[in-house]
């Protein structure tokens, strides 16, 4: 070749330094390198004489050497070239230990792009290539000619020789039929210079190595790192033209669309089953990667023949396998918990409830904390949520796309198993999307009536109309599901939200939510025979018992020690007392999973509450009941506790439900005093610092009330801060437990507790708790009681900072910054950095969100990656300076002395697209435009400059797509005030109008008043006994005490409740912290979708002549308490009004409409689609 004649030519020179130098191998003399150096090199080149073992030690040397002296050429004593051309000949030696050491000695050598230039000019890329091809076998070799070639990359991708990327796409594509173990790191190094060096790669045909090996791969994290770099190159307008459209992207459909797909052919035909199920693997998890996104989303629903309407079509097609794979596809896309495979739709939709028992809700790992996670709501009112603009976005493409017909077909022509898992995941998407689109964009549920038409139509076969009538039935239960929300699956989660919701009205903490089997009556009698009914009273087998029947009587009206003198009850209640105390052994002793555990703890805390309310005459059977706990929790300090105690035996029986009791007392004034005389608070001091007591303190921070003032805060103040590690961290995530179950006054007492977390030793501790201020800093009464705190930040770093930076957003806290001179420090990083920083930190947590990413754990550099993927994450937008300036005029008038948003806006308007550092600089200016357009004094500047024009332009047309997702967010971020939604619908965008927290099904404003007017005038049947649906929407809407009217809008909504007992109802609010009426961010693009808008509602008044007349008026409660009002989408059991009552209604708005026809053919049909679904089965 080549390279060896040039090596002979030089070798020649070097020949007569043979005679002169010793070749043996001797230590450095590091004060003449050059002599080092002449020596190495001239013992590498010498053809013979020299061992391979000789030269391998040479070699290393020069490794050494290289390492000591730095890259200084006037210290070799040579050129780089005539280094080069020496170290040349031991890639050609016919001993792979050598050529390996050459490889390394060659790696140690390149250090910028000046040498590899030599390099490549000396052709020393075609024995790279060689070491490379040469034999598999040959590991170690092969390994070092990897690292030398990612070397390369790193000093210069541009650079490249394609020599040695032919050689790497060969084993990328074929390694793997060969068993080749380089084919993973040969696919990751093409990958890597894909990135850099685009061209290269795809004329040699890279791109369809790169995405062949997608479909080979069933990891997620490579899978997902394999597609998402094409999806880079298809970001960038650059870089683009090098994948070809249609063809490259949509092979990872292929597996789908193709019923004959043979990955390889020469697969037998006995593997191509499980062949294919491992390509419709890969498949799948490449096309949920590619809708995680923009440029994956935007190529797969562009307009015509697109991957989404391939997808979507394969529904209609009756093909079991490809429509069980696209189910679950379907599912991980939208984030949605995947239903087990079964034919039973009531077991399925029991597998993805929310309140099922998840594995982390033990005691021994997260408990409560961990439970009210997942089931209580967030406290963001109005922040918005970026992962709902996304989902919204998919959903109306996949909506627009036709999903949910073909969803409709599945449903009436698959098997049993398909079939469930269809209706769920329609059931899913219809919830969905009347919670995060607009109304206006609602056109998706004209596919009910198709199935209704086939549930009540004879000329289709009967199995599909049998199909049909069953799916209406599911989506009812469904439906019904939906809007009971998620409840507590644990006693002790229901026993806070309980406590919380229950503090006026503390008699009814254990109220049922259904009736009891038993008619109560009232009398004498009734109780006597209730008693004996019971068998508590002749019968010594306890589990026997009727506890049923104990339960009513417990909650008898009237009934308690005090008014019944009688023998037999007190006989009745020492029956209990002896079966639930500790030392008896017999309820203590029971496993947790005995078929009776939640009856009987629940029946306990009812006994607990029926000696209360006793009073003095149970007082005597309380105290002896408490003695006896409190002393079963003091036989854990001693040398033996008691095995209830003992690890073991507290986490798998019901001793840990006595924590329950003690909790139920706690909430007690009265019960409080019996505490403090029996010295439980005394007892659980002491426990809080003894070691190995962990669960043990756990329950009784998940059990105590601390909604006064008392021993059970000095109790948990200890823990957190006197127990061990994972009992203060416990403790610490406890109180965002109180924060979301609204326990009363946490502004108090409960910011006093974090404020003075965010200082423990451990950083996990002060972590939890910073976040979990963040949160709590949505109420403006615990942002007020942070400012009154002044706490100390800056040791938090920049997450600190934006917790500060929240100060900003009310006039109390800009003036406490304001005064040491803070706010114009922070203006002057903002414009320096942190807007930089600011883009990092979105797309990090966008990242984790929605990928196998996870974030790098104390600094460490390591990109870490999880195949857990996480359920609905959310992504609330982080705090942002400009954001909180612009909540307040003051903040405004100093961004507008400051010429931000003109500066700002010059960078949207002369966008620099060339470089990532220009694109950064882009995103840094939308994300800080968006911040300041999100209160109407930040919107009103963003109008004066006119720069929203201008980032709608940038959404529609930038040819960079990651920019054009970035706009979608910003403008949703917009979207967050009644002023924005206006502004932006003047331009053709439609958003969200109601609050996040609004309980489902959503009504629509508009809806609403058109019904009112156009029913006002005929005694209509809907609006007797449902009221009409504003009525519903004002109370479903007012009865959420976190939706907040901002201060720029100067309105307010009164709260309702409508059911005490409903676990995750809302209590009535107690403050009126000004926010935005519109928490939800989400929205869709009209021009898109062919939506409507939605013009702003006002409310009838009682003494509007339009109103109907001698009936209640939308806004007027029922008389009586404050009842739930339903609106025309909800079913009742018990409605009066038959169908054919609501066809005449829908008759006679037609015949007062006929000046226009039309709109009141549309009008009727809405009516009917908001109808129940009994009735439309009926209709």
């Amino acid at each position: 070749t080549a390279a060896t004649r040039t090596t002979c030519e030089y070798s020649s020179n070097l020949n007569r330094l043979c005679d002169v130098f010793d070749c043996t191998v001797t230590p450095f003399s590091f004060t003449e390198p050059s002599d080092n150096l002449r020596e190495i090199l001239q013992n590498v080149t010498k053809p013979h004489g020299v061992s391979n073992m000789r030269k391998l030690g040479h070699l290393n040397n020069f490794v050494k050497l290289l390492i000591s002296i730095g890259h200084c050429e006037e210290k070799f004593g040579f050129t780089y070239e005539e280094i080069i051309i020496c170290l040349r000949l031991a890639l050609l030696n016919e001993a792979k230990e050598v050529r390996a050491a050459g490889l390394r000695a060659l790696r140690y050598l390149i250090r910028d792009s000046s040498v590899l230039q030599k390099v490549l000019r000396l052709q020393v890329d075609y024995l790279i290539s060689r070491c490379i091809d040469i034999q598999q076998s040959n590991e170690g070799e092969r390994t070092q000619a990897l690292r030398l070639v990612r070397k390369m990359i790193t000093v210069n991708a541009l650079l490249f020789p394609s020599s040695v990327t032919n050689s790497l796409i060969a084993v990328g594509t074929d390694g793997l039929q060969e068993r080749d173990r380089m084919v993973r790191a040969a696919i990751a190094i093409v990958c890597e210079l894909a990135l850099k060096n685009p061209e290269v790669v795809a004329r040699r045909g890279g791109l369809s190595t790169i995405l062949k090996s997608v479909i080979d791969c069933q990891l997620s994290r490579i899978n997902e790192a394999l597609i998402t770099t094409v999806l880079h190159l298809l970001n960038h307008p650059h870089t683009r033209q090098y994948v070809r459209n249609d063809v490259e992207l949509e092979q990872i459909l292929a597996p789908f669309t193709d019923f004959h797909y043979r990955h390889n052919a020469d697969t037998a035909e006995s593997q191509l089953k499980e062949d294919r199920e491992a390509r419709f693997l890969s498949s799948r998890m490449a096309i949920v990667a590619a809708f995680r996104s923009w440029s994956g989303i935007i190529n797969l629903c562009r307009t015509g023949n697109s991957g989404i309407q391939s997808l979507i079509g394969l529904l209609c097609i009756p093909n079991m396998e490809v429509r069980k794979g696209l189910m679950e596809v379907f599912y991980e896309i939208f984030r949605l918990p995947l239903p087990i495979v079964t034919q039973d739709f009531a077991e399925a939709l029991l597998s993805v409830d929310p309140s099922r028992c998840q594995d982390s809700w033990r005691l021994s790992d997260g408990f409560v904390a961990a439970e009210a996670k997942v089931i209580l709501p967030h406290r963001a009112r109005s922040r918005p949520d970026l992962m709902e603009n996304y989902l919204a976005l998919v959903l109306s493409a996949f909506i627009s796309s036709g999903l949910l017909e073909g969803l409709v077909e599945v449903v009436t022509s698959s098997e049993d198993q398909v079939s469930v898992r269809a209706i769920i995941l329609l059931g899913e998407l219809l919830h969905m999307a009347n919670t995060i689109l607009p109304h206006s964009h609602s056109h998706h549920l004209h596919c009910l009536p198709s199935l209704i038409n086939m549930a009540a139509s004879f000329d289709i076969p009967q199995e599909k109309r049998l199909r049909a009538s069953a799916a209406v039935n599911h989506l009812k239960r469904f439906h019904d599901k939906k809007k009971q929300g998620p409840k507590p699956h644990s006693l002790y989660l229901d026993h806070i939200v309980r406590q919380s919701a229950s503090s006026h009205h503390r008699r009814e903490t254990h109220t049922r939510l259904h009736r009891d089997i038993y008619a109560i009556k009232d009398t004498e009698e009734a109780l006597m025979l209730n008693l004996r009914d019971s068998q508590i009273l002749n019968h010594k087998q306890n589990l026997d018992w009727n506890w049923l029947l104990i339960a009513t009587i417990l909650k008898w009206p009237n009934v308690n020690l005090r008014n019944n003198k009688d023998e037999q009850m007190h006989k009745f209640v020492r029956r209990l007392l002896y079966f639930y105390k500790p030392s008896s052994k017999l309820y203590a002793a029971l496993e947790l999973d005995h078929p009776k555990a939640r009856q009987l703890t629940v029946v306990g805390c009812q006994f607990i509450q029926f000696l209360i309310e006793s009073d003095e005459d149970g007082q005597a059977y309380l105290e002896e009941l408490v003695k006896d706990m409190v002393a079963w929790l003091s036989s854990t300090s001693g040398l033996k506790p008691d095995r209830c105690l003992q690890s073991n035996g507290l986490l798998t029986t019901l001793s840990q439900h006595y924590f329950l009791f003690l909790g139920t007392l706690s909430a007690n004034p009265n019960a409080v005093k019996l505490l403090e005389k029996c010295s439980l608070f005394q007892c659980l001091l002491n426990l809080s610092s003894v070691k190995n007591q962990d669960a043990v303190l756990k329950l009784a921070v998940s059990t105590l009330d601390y909604s006064r003032d008392g021993l059970a805060r000095v109790i948990l103040s200890k823990i957190l801060t006197a127990s061990t590690d994972v009992c203060r961290l416990y403790a610490t995530k406890h109180l965002r437990v109180l924060l979301r179950a609204g326990v009363e006054f946490f502004s108090n007492w409960g910011m006093e507790l974090l404020v003075t977390q965010l200082h423990d030793h451990s950083k996990a501790v002060s972590m939890e708790a910073l976040d979990i201020l963040d949160e709590a800093c949505e109420d403006k009464a615990n942002l007020h009681a942070l400012i009154q705190l002044k706490p100390a930040l800056s040791h938090l770093g920049d997450k600190g900072l934006l917790l500060l930076l929240r100060f900003l957003s009310i006039p109390k806290g800009f003036s406490y910054l304001n005064e040491r001179g803070y706010v114009s420090k922070q203006l002057e990083r903002w414009q320096k950095e942190y807007n930089l920083k600011y883009v990092d930190l979105i797309e990090e947590l966008l990242n984790e969100a929605l990928t196998t990413y996870r974030k790098p754990v104390d600094g460490d550099n390591y990109v870490r990656r999880s195949n857990q993927r996480l359920q609905r994450p959310n992504v609330y937008l982080p705090v942002h300076l400009y954001g909180q300036l612009v909540h307040d005029k003051t903040g405004c008038h100093l961004l507008e002395a400051q010429s931000v948003v003109p500066d700002l806006s010059y960078t949207v308007r002369s966008p620099m697209l060339d470089s990532w550092e220009g694109i950064k600089q882009l995103k840094a200016a939308l994300w800080a435009l968006g911040n300041i357009g999100s209160s109407n004094w930040g919107l009103n500047l963003l109008q004066e400059e006119n720069v929203i024009p201008d980032i709608l332009a940038l959404a529609q047309h930038c040819e960079v797509l990651s920019i054009r997702g970035t706009c979608v967010y910003v403008i949703g971020v917009m979207a967050k005030t009644r002023q924005g939604c206006e502004v932006l619908k003047q331009y053709g965008w439609d958003a969200v109008r109601h609050s996040r927290r609004t309980l489902w099904p959503v009504t629509p404003e508009e809806v609403e008043t058109q019904m009112t007017s156009e029913l006002s005038s005929v005694p209509s049947t809907l609006s007797l006994n449902s009221e009409s649906t504003s009525s519903r929407h004002n109370s479903e809407s007012e009865s959420q005490p976190n939706m907040y009217i901002m201060d720029d809008d100067r309105c307010e909504i009164s709260d309702q409740s409508d059911d005490a007992s409903v676990h995750l109802r809302s209590k009535p609010a107690k403050d009126r912290s000004p926010f935005t009426i519109l928490a939800s961010t989400r929205f869709v693009r009209n021009r898109f979708l062919n939506s409507l808008t939605l013009p702003n509602k006002k409310q009838r008044s009682t003494s509007d002549p339009k109103a109907l007349g001698g009936s209640r008026t939308p806004t007027e409660p029922k008389p009586g308490g404050q009842s739930r009002t339903r609106t025309l989408t909800e079913p009742t059991m018990l409605s009066p009004h038959p169908p054919h009552r609501l066809l005449a209604v829908i008759c006679r708005a037609v015949s007062h409409r006929l000046v226009c026809l039309v709109d009141s053919i549309s009008h009727c049909c809405l009516i009917i689609l908001q109808c129940p679904f009994d009735w439309l089965c009926v209709l």
